[in-house]
């Protein structure tokens, strides 16, 4: 009886795994095909030929290789900074009374609603003027700082759900601003940092809009720049190299999920429960 009970779950659970695993799918099997295959057979189609080739020149040809090495570059640094940002200026906001946090914490929420293409055009001036084109150290900070806005929003809401008795106590036991932060109220806050970081990481990692406007040297090209180097000047391109990049670039991404899977659902799913 039991069983029966659960039988639509269980067929809603296989047809959501179709679904989401259907995506996956295709761009396996079209990085193994070429533009005929991809635009005249079936999408369940296997190829005629399984063109293992498509990988070597989506490595050689785009660099995904140095590609997916930059990303990282980019990502890894960045959320660091974004989450560090983040916890102090979190922590000021929930556990001191100042005059100016409700300012604050709008400011930094008004972030979450500007459009980051309204930002493109005085950026990329202030970038040129400073001759900063093509510089690491510029697109980590300024991926960071985009990032914080989110960041700020999850942890403070977080933050401010702690016990500040826990501070009274450590404050008479002699700990100051910084040990009581780092020491005591961060490595509670950790589901809201880790759904921070996780986020800023993917957002950062995928990004395609600074890239292309920030960086002129092939060299320092993240994935989606990458992943263009099929495009054709007509607009044509080559969609098995190109699928052959996506599942390259496919791989990082899962392996730094399920390291954090389980801290970025507790973080997305606490709070959830009022007790």
């Amino acid at each position: 009886m039991i069983k029966l009970k659960r039988t639509p779950v269980y067929v809603f659970s296989v047809i959501a795994a179709v679904i989401f695993l259907y995506p996956l799918l295709y761009s396996f099997f079209s990085s193994l095909k070429d533009n005929v295959e991809i635009y005249n057979n079936s999408v369940f189609s296997l190829p005629d030929v399984w063109r293992w080739n498509n990988y070597k020149m989506a490595l050689v040809d785009a660099k995904i290789s140095r590609a997916i090495l930059n990303s990282f570059i980019y990502a890894i640094p960045g959320t660091f900074l974004c989450l560090v940002l983040s916890l102090m200026i979190a922590f000021v906001l929930s556990r001191y009374k100042l005059r100016m946090n409700g300012f604050l914490y709008n400011y930094f929420a008004i972030g979450l609603m500007i459009p980051v293409f309204s930002l493109m055009i005085p950026i990329s001036k202030v970038v040129g003027a400073l001759h900063l084109f093509n510089s690491y150290p510029l697109m980590i900070v300024l991926y960071g700082v985009f990032e914080m806005p989110l960041a700020i929003f999850l942890i403070t809401g977080y933050m401010k759900g702690i016990s500040k008795e826990l501070d009274e106590s450590a404050i008479i036991d002699g700990c100051g601003p910084i040990r009581l932060l780092f020491q005591i109220i961060a490595p509670l806050t950790m589901p809201a940092v880790s759904t921070a970081g996780i986020l800023s990481f993917f957002d950062i990692y995928n990004d395609l809009v600074w890239n292309v406007i920030l960086i002129s040297d092939q060299n320092m090209n993240n994935i989606s720049m990458a992943l263009m180097s099929f495009v054709g000047q007509q607009g044509s391109s080559q969609l098995g190299p190109t699928f052959a990049g996506i599942m390259l670039t496919i791989v990082p991404t899962i392996v730094v999920y399920l390291l954090f899977q389980e801290k970025v659902e507790k973080g997305l799913s606490a709070g959830a429960v009022k007790e």
